[in-house]
């Protein structure tokens, strides 16, 4: 499936199967927590994009989609930390998330101050999602997303990079596959790590080796 056809799935909410793969969230993380000597377990984490879901059959495509686990959420639990210390949401009704809730409006209705937010946002509202995940964080706590590599270069977004540059890049070697068949897409995918109130010029770029 080609990025093109992927990415408009995934920002119209109608690809059931899109499922990031568990295995570079895992080896980003380790990387992380050792980079910024993090640990995750006892973190307040929220996944505000989570994803998920049951078996179930496509209603517009009649195809049968398979259970998908939620990745972030999975991976986390995998690395220790507890899932009561562990928030889910998706806007999605058919997500395995707890809550349902369009998060670009979270900071104002819902209970914030979460020490590390991390998800694989919808690419059209991304910056949205940034922007949302920094008001919810606590003071100094972390922002995680997956992003397009090529995400750095839109000019739109030059105001923003100016304002909101991440502490710290980490680009994978290897491009994900994200529907069931696991083909590669055609793009290649950073984890972009923010800091509240912490904005340097710069990023510091590292490379994640996930095979």
């Amino acid at each position: 499936m080609s990025s093109t056809n992927r990415s408009k799935a995934r920002d119209t909410h109608i690809a059931d199967y899109y499922v990031t793969p568990q295995k570079p969230i895992k080896s980003f993380l380790e990387k992380f927590c050792e980079d910024e000597n993090y640990i995750l377990r006892g973190a307040l984490i929220l996944d505000p994009c989570a994803w998920g879901n049951l078996e179930h059959i496509n209603k517009e495509t009649g195809e049968f989609i398979k259970y998908n686990d939620m990745s972030y959420p999975e991976v986390l639990i995998d690395l220790g930390v507890d899932s009561n210390f562990l928030t889910t949401n998706d806007l999605r009704e058919d997500s395995l998330a707890a809550y349902h809730l369009d998060f670009t409006k979270w900071s104002e209705s819902s209970v914030v101050g979460y020490n590390l937010i991390i998800t694989n946002p919808p690419f059209n509202i991304a910056q949205d999602i940034i922007v949302e995940a920094l008001k919810c964080c606590k003071e100094w706590g972390y922002v995680i997303m997956l992003l397009r590599l090529n995400y750095f270069w839109w000019k739109v977004r030059q105001e923003f990079w100016k304002k909101h540059m991440p502490i710290r890049t980490y680009v994978h070697n290897r491009r994900m596959g994200f529907t069931q068949d696991w083909r590669t897409d055609s793009v290649e995918y950073m984890h972009c790590v923010w800091k509240k109130w912490e904005y340097p010029k710069e990023t510091k770029l590292s490379l994640i080796y996930d095979f």
